[in-house]
């Protein structure tokens, strides 16, 4: 608040001896920008872009005060006005990349998802390798499944060696999605850099059940629930010991938590209690008899709370 306060007396300065002063606007716009910037650092958005607007109407050719002003906009929730005031400076400096980024952010925070990647795309025309850029732009495409075009740009990321959790799930999702692998391998670094992460484990195991490495499932099943002990995740658990590994000192076990826990999918118990290669039908219908799968209430049955 200080340097707010040093900064209105220097304006008011400069006001007084505008007559003495040969270089009075510059000094003025200057006093301006800075306490515009001193009201955003203390996120006083209103304030701020009132000052930048002072500056811009003394000398509408100052950049940095445009800049500033769109991107405190924007910050502000003016969406449209901040997107205008950027625009209008990209029209002087069409490739300025720092412009750009502000821009596509402003789309993006105003829902316009397609435009954003549209700007995203240009920066990347003029910076191939911008791992900033494309990280926001892979997360974008995705997010509206864009698979195909989302591709090219996630093997650049890694191609400039970029190492996180987040583009290999994004690169064994895309893979599996449009055909070229299982995803197994990115599946398995991202395990690797987010072992923490339920996603990860989930979408290995998914890439695992595909490459029938079931001894591996179970494992990471294992992992899966002490993260979250969900009931179909206990079920599907089960349903991968009794059919593929045939071990039912394990498998019976976890199926009973999980009709203990509501586990009540009947198509998928349906399909474990009609599976053909069951070492011991009579014995897995035991389960279901001692713990009968809850049925789902409907709407109608759904008892009132008293008040």
């Amino acid at each position: 608040m200080r340097s707010i306060i040093i900064l209105y007396f220097s304006i008011l300065i400069i006001v007084l001896s505008s007559c003495a002063s040969v270089s009075y606007e510059k000094e003025l716009v200057e006093a301006y920008y800075n306490l515009g910037n001193a009201y955003s650092d203390l996120g006083k958005l209103e304030q701020s872009s009132a000052a930048f607007v002072r500056a811009l109407q003394i000398d509408p050719s100052f950049p940095s005060a445009a800049f500033n002003l769109g991107l405190v906009q924007i910050q502000s929730g003016n969406y449209q006005s901040g997107i205008k005031v950027l625009e209008d400076l990209l029209k002087k400096e069409p490739e300025n990349i720092l412009v750009l980024k502000v821009l596509a952010w402003g789309y993006y925070q105003n829902n316009s998802i397609l435009k954003s990647i549209e700007i995203y795309e240009s920066i990347v025309k003029i910076d191939p390798f911008n791992v900033d850029v494309l990280n926001n732009l892979t997360i974008l495409m995705i997010s509206i499944l864009m698979y195909e075009d989302v591709y090219p740009y996630l093997v650049r990321l890694e191609e400039a060696g970029v190492e996180t959790g987040s583009n290999y799930y994004n690169l064994g999702l895309t893979e599996r999605e449009l055909g070229i692998s299982t995803g197994l391998k990115w599946f398995e670094k991202a395990y690797e850099k987010e072992s923490s992460l339920e996603k990860n484990v989930i979408a290995l195991i998914g890439a695992l059940k595909i490459d029938l490495d079931y001894n591996r499932v179970v494992e990471l099943y294992d992992v899966l629930l002490s993260m979250n002990s969900k009931p179909e995740f206990y079920f599907d658990k089960a349903f991968i010991l009794l059919t593929s590994i045939e071990d039912y000192e394990k498998g019976i076990p976890a199926l009973e938590v999980a009709l203990q826990k509501g586990f009540n999918d009947n198509e998928k118990i349906d399909e474990l209690k009609n599976y053909n290669d069951l070492l011991d039908k009579d014995k897995i219908l035991g389960v279901f008899i001692d713990y009968p799968p809850i049925e789902p209430l409907i709407e109608s049955e759904v008892p009132e709370i008293q008040d």
